[in-house]
């Protein structure tokens, strides 16, 4: 694992992290809100997963929002219930939210998708980490779990347009080369659990 951004993407995750124990959720405080570890392997292995016009697009962000006060983790959870509580979502939350402008909305749409071949390919190849991860789609949201697909909307909607051309524009070069997010994403986080390669990872299971 060669992640040349390191320091950018550590800052991220902390002010991330600081955001994260002022979400406010609906059965009280999560146990995920006192385990840094994993919300670090988490954070890092999607971040060290993109290029570096994007950390550094992201990372000026994000500490914009926090000087300003805006909460981006307790956004992202927020938006995650106009699919998963959409009655509740309407009445309470949306009116609340900043409306997510049209182009960012096109963006979001095309990123997912690409999301969601990525993650449909990973799981026919290695089933057994799949099986510890999110659902893929959106439908997988009934089985109490959030899928991958509502995740990603969730937290893509917070994000500004610029990072989202940068994300749309990086999803389209990895599409030509064969290439996925999810395996990149995948190959860092073993890494940092201690395997090598994901093939090891999927052997352990």
């Amino acid at each position: 694992m060669n992640i040349t951004n390191k320091e950018t993407i550590e800052k991220i995750i902390n002010i991330e992290w600081e955001m994260f124990q002022k979400v406010e959720n609906m059965g009280g405080r999560a146990s995920c809100q006192d385990d840094f570890e994993t919300f670090y392997i988490m954070r890092f292995s999607q971040y060290g997963s993109w290029p570096g016009k994007m950390v550094e697009c992201y990372a000026k962000f994000v500490e914009k929002c926090r000087l300003s006060g805006r909460n981006l983790l307790t956004e992202k959870y927020a938006r995650m219930m106009e699919f998963t509580h959409p009655d509740y979502y309407i009445k309470n939350i949306a009116p609340v939210l900043p409306e997510v402008p049209e182009a960012n909305k096109v963006f979001i749409d095309k990123i997912v998708k690409s999301m969601i071949d990525w993650e449909t390919d990973f799981s026919k190849k290695y089933p057994k980490l799949a099986g510890v991860s999110r659902p893929v789609t959106a439908d997988g949201d009934m089985s109490g779990f959030t899928s991958m697909e509502t995740y990603a909307r969730g937290e893509l909607a917070t994000y500004p347009l610029t990072l989202l051309e940068l994300y749309a524009a990086y999803t389209d070069q990895l599409d030509a080369e064969g290439n996925s997010l999810s395996l990149i994403n995948q190959q860092i986080m073993v890494n940092m659990y201690g395997y090598d390669t994901i093939e090891d990872a999927e052997a352990s299971l």
